[in-house]
């Protein structure tokens, strides 16, 4: 049975499987990525974006991570923002970092094949990481953000674009059966399988409400400084300092 026949509540129990999965599932999504994401979000996930970097301090030659990086839309905005720096985009999936260039490729943004489990990168070496969607596909999240501290100077910062899990059991239940349906149709209508993109609402299950997430980020040397929700708040921007 594929994997994109059966829930991806089947396949997010356990790192391993999660990383499998995700390196399966954006291989398949990869052709009609930026389309489904489009669609999903109403035509906002690009207004998001730039705010996420509109929200990120001026800075004259900053070296920039954009974790799980896909198709490229925030490591391009990041090469914009910071003509003077290095912009490093780096994901999991060889499918999208092959269509990445051709949606552009700046002299200053490098796109890279790597797992954010394990960046291939210095301690203290970035003064910006960010990342679309990222977090809740981290296969563990504790890692992953150990990671991001890890390369993160003191006093870099780190925004994150992402779904928002709801705290009470009623509102988790509703956004799970909302988005089971949405993202469902549109990964039946662009890919074949409810799956591609239904798995956002099993993704959910096992990520954080906000007091938790804030809690992780904090654990990590990661304070939140701002946060923005979006689409009734089903999604968020979260901007963080290294601290420590």
């Amino acid at each position: 049975m594929s994997r994109f026949t059966e829930k991806g509540r089947d396949w997010l129990d356990a790192p391993e499987r999660k990383r499998t999965f995700n390196a399966a599932h954006f291989a398949a999504a990869a052709a009609r990525y930026d389309m489904a994401t489009m669609a999903m979000s109403f035509g906002r996930d690009q207004h998001w974006k730039d705010r996420l970097v509109d929200g990120l301090s001026d800075l004259a030659a900053p070296i920039c991570l954009d974790l799980a990086c896909g198709t490229g839309d925030l490591s391009r905005r990041l090469a914009a923002r910071y003509p003077g720096g290095h912009i490093i985009a780096l994901d999991l999936s060889a499918e999208m970092l092959a269509l990445a260039p051709a949606r552009g490729r700046p002299a200053n943004l490098r796109y890279l094949r790597g797992d954010m489990h394990d960046l291939p990168l210095a301690a203290a070496s970035c003064s910006v990481v960010t990342g679309g969607y990222a977090l809740r596909n981290a296969p563990d999240l504790d890692r992953a953000l150990a990671e991001i501290s890890r390369v993160l100077r003191p006093g870099g910062q780190a925004a994150f674009l992402d779904f928002a899990r709801p705290t009470t059991p009623a509102a988790q239940r509703w956004q799970y059966h909302l988005l089971r349906f949405w993202c469902g149709m549109w990964g039946w209508l662009l890919s074949g399988s409810r799956e591609v993109h239904g798995y956002i609402a099993e993704s959910l299950r096992t990520f954080p409400v906000e007091t938790a997430l804030d809690t992780m980020l904090q654990r990590h040397g990661l304070v939140p400084r701002a946060r923005n929700r979006v689409m009734g708040g089903m999604l968020q921007v979260i901007w963080s300092d290294r601290v420590g």
